[in-house]
């Protein structure tokens, strides 16, 4: 991720959060109610949602407000980002109630820094949620330790290694009965970073090829614009041009979490496992 690593850590811009967030959810309501209008901007983008499902038997039952469906997200500030969206978005709705559990500063390439198979076990144990939403890879694109040597990325060996770490977390998902959704990494500003994003998309999607009960669900087109090309204003779910992406080119901004992302993840589990959520 050049110009957004800090040290041996992959740390993004906005990790920590702090002010920046509080503000965002502050304003979170405001935005996704209003958006925020591209300056100079009359013509609208438009945006579709791709997602690679199987043809499973739906194992979901229809939630109610006596028992609501339980999601938990995980994953890093990315998925933190989609995590505030969902939040914001369901917190009214008694047929739903989302954990939010992502934590910036993480990914699958550094398990020593944090674990994330040791603690999704733990948030699984404790939850017993029936979906499962996983968006992470924003700071896997750097070699790591292994062995005592270091595994270049993209290498062959670090393929397999990441794609190992990537069906570990699919099976401890499977084994509780839950369901995943793996959400795939939008597009990046940053047309190299963007190349490396596609690349942990492939391994994704691959993996949950391998695994019954997980589907991926892309959200690369969802962040394009008309042209497929990375904007920091799109279209909403309304067809209202807001703010989709912080200034960055990495993050998912307020507006792009609530009125994008997590409506179109909230569908996708709809369509996939055929529960109605009221969105």
């Amino acid at each position: 991720m050049p110009g957004h690593l800090l040290g041996k850590f992959a740390i993004s811009t906005r990790l920590a959060r702090g002010g920046v967030v509080a503000l965002g959810c502050a304003l979170l309501l405001t935005a996704c109610a209003a958006g925020a209008a591209d300056p100079g901007t009359s013509s609208k983008t438009t945006s579709s949602t791709k997602a690679t499902t199987t043809t499973t038997i739906p194992t979901v039952p229809q939630p109610t407000a006596a028992k609501p469906l339980t999601i938990l997200d995980i994953g890093d500030s990315l998925g933190e980002d989609l995590g505030l969206g969902l939040g914001y978005t369901l917190d009214s709705n008694p047929l739903v109630h989302v954990i939010q559990a992502a934590r910036g500063d993480t990914g699958l390439a550094r398990p020593d820094y944090y674990n994330w198979p040791a603690h999704l076990q733990a948030l699984l144990n404790e939850y017993h949620p029936e979906v499962v939403m996983i968006l992470v890879g924003g700071n896997d694109s750097q070699s790591f330790d292994y062995n005592n040597g270091v595994v270049d990325f993209g290498s062959p060996q670090w393929h397999t290694i990441y794609s190992t770490r990537v069906a570990l977390l699919m099976s401890e998902v499977l084994k509780t009965k839950a369901k995943l959704l793996w959400v795939g990494l939008p597009i990046m500003q940053d047309p190299s970073f963007a190349a490396n994003m596609q690349m942990l998309n492939a391994i994704y999607q691959a993996q949950t090829a391998r695994h019954l009960g997980v589907h991926f669900f892309s959200t690369w087109t969802l962040f394009s614009n008309a042209q497929g090309q990375y904007s920091a204003y799109l279209a909403n779910q309304s067809g209202q041009v807001v703010l989709a992406r912080d200034g960055d080119g990495i993050h998912i901004a307020p507006p792009g979490g609530c009125d994008i992302i997590a409506i179109a993840a909230t569908r996708q589990i709809e369509k996939i496992w055929h529960v109605h959520l009221k969105v």
